[in-house]
């Protein structure tokens, strides 16, 4: 076969894998795509409702945090809780959280975010953390609301992804370098213009849709990589046990003097989370961040002893190994948090694109499937069909979970999504095999 010959087989299996592959991820891709492009600001969305629709503020001065009382009250209130977390403010006049999973008759538990002036030292709200709008856009973007497959396919669809860029550059990376940039045919029809724009988008955002997709892949993927290559968190420390869990909740903690210790131990660190243990090791555990670092948020860590506030552990994350680093730095990339704000911007204009290539490629699909003879507005009534269902399942599935619960929300995400799996799955093997019996009609 002739060199041209190899090198027009070549296009054709990229066609293939780029048209395929986007077609099959699209809708996939297209959700991951608005639903990454919010949850890049979840703090400061979060910050905005709990300072508007909640009205907790604080009356703290720069450096002055206090709420050991209101830690105190809450751990005599739910005397069996098992499991506290303080989020501590990052800027002045932001409330800290306790992050607190009580048990609750008929439902296992509940995990309850209580809000603290740490001003005052007073708990001046509550909400249901997981029926929350942050916890929403998370788990919604992680795991599409759905408990067993949800993380599998976000992470296939960040493979999806890095499949479909990685083809269109080899389709259109030549056909590029001919044409001055930008270069949009303003009086075309609309399947030349969504191709150009196509073309355009796809390979500026390249780069980008390139880590988005590695990092999404491995996320997604990451609690079954994990356990085929027995891969163990770089940062987890597990305390003896030394008292029974009871007496471990009933120890009273002086928080001053545990940050008082952080400070002392582990200067650089700017603590978060405060995690005092509940199974009867006596600890602390304090993770936080150091700031000018490129890594995934509180990974660094310091454990205290309860009684005697004196380090056990410490993970600094700058004297570690390449893997560890490497580990931790998915996170970050993925989600633009380490740059503030104007990052956090440039990340979700960029994470759209990739919503607009699932758009502009199904528009693509449309007209040539119709043999370019598709009238246009019947093609835009299909992708405003597709689209609106895309919509109104993410819509749905945020009002059953911010105004019913999270656990009929993730049943209900549950049954859409596995139902659409089953359709998907048969309609690929009826189609299969209606194409085997047409070839064989031909042959015969």
């Amino acid at each position: 076969m002739s060199s041209t010959g190899k090198a027009n087989m070549k296009k054709n299996l990229y066609w293939r894998l780029h048209h395929w592959v986007g077609l099959y991820t699209g809708i996939l891709i297209g959700i991951l795509s608005l639903t990454g492009a919010l949850a890049v600001f979840i703090p400061e969305i979060d910050a905005w409702i709990l300072k508007n629709h909640y009205a907790a503020t604080s009356t703290s001065t720069a450096g002055t945090i206090r709420f050991g009382n209101s830690v105190h009250t809450l751990a005599q209130q739910y005397p069996n809780y098992s499991s506290m977390m303080i989020n501590l403010p990052e800027t002045e006049g932001q409330v800290a959280s306790v992050d607190l999973i009580v048990p609750s008759a008929g439902k296992g538990s509940e995990r309850h975010d209580f809000l603290i002036d740490v001003g005052g030292d007073r708990i001046v709200a509550w909400r249901n953390h997981q029926n929350s709008l942050a916890n929403y856009l998370r788990q919604m973007h992680v795991r599409l609301y759905e408990g067993y497959w949800g993380r599998q396919l976000v992470g296939l669809g960040g493979i999806g992804l890095a499949v479909v860029a990685i083809t269109g550059l080899a389709i259109y990376g030549n056909f590029m370098k001919k044409q001055a940039w930008p270069a949009i045919r303003q009086k075309a029809n609309i399947r030349i213009i969504m191709a150009d724009w196509h073309k355009m988008l796809g390979i500026s955002a390249l780069a980008f849709n390139l880590v988005i997709a590695l990092t999404g892949a491995w996320l997604g993927l990451q609690p079954q990589l994990m356990r085929w290559f027995n891969i163990t968190t770089p940062n987890a420390y597990k305390a003896p046990v030394i008292m029974e869990p009871d007496a471990d909740r009933a120890l009273v903690v002086d928080w001053q003097k545990a940050l008082s210790a952080v400070k002392k131990e582990f200067p650089d660190l700017d603590p978060r989370h405060l995690l005092p243990s509940t199974n009867g090791s006596a600890t602390i555990t304090v993770r936080g961040n150091i700031n000018g670092l490129i890594y995934e948020r509180n990974i660094n860590t310091l454990v205290l002893s309860k009684t005697t506030y004196e380090p056990i552990f410490k993970y600094d994350v700058r004297n570690q190994s390449m893997a560890d680093k490497f580990y931790f730095i998915q996170e970050a990339l993925h989600f633009g948090d380490f740059g503030g704000l104007a990052l956090k911007i440039i990340y979700a204009f960029l994470g759209l694109t990739s919503g607009f290539l699932s758009i502009s490629g199904f528009v693509i699909y449309i007209y040539r499937r119709g043999k370019k003879k598709q009238a246009p507005d019947r093609v835009m009534k299909i992708v405003f069909a597709y689209s609106m269902l895309v919509l109104l399942f993410l819509v749905t599935i945020a009002l059953v979970s911010l105004f019913v619960g999270y656990a009929e929300a993730s049943f209900l995400a549950g049954i859409i999504i596995n139902v659409l799996l089953l359709a998907l799955l048969a309609y690929t093997l009826v189609r299969y095999v209606m194409r085997k019996r047409q070839a064989a009609k031909i042959a015969g």
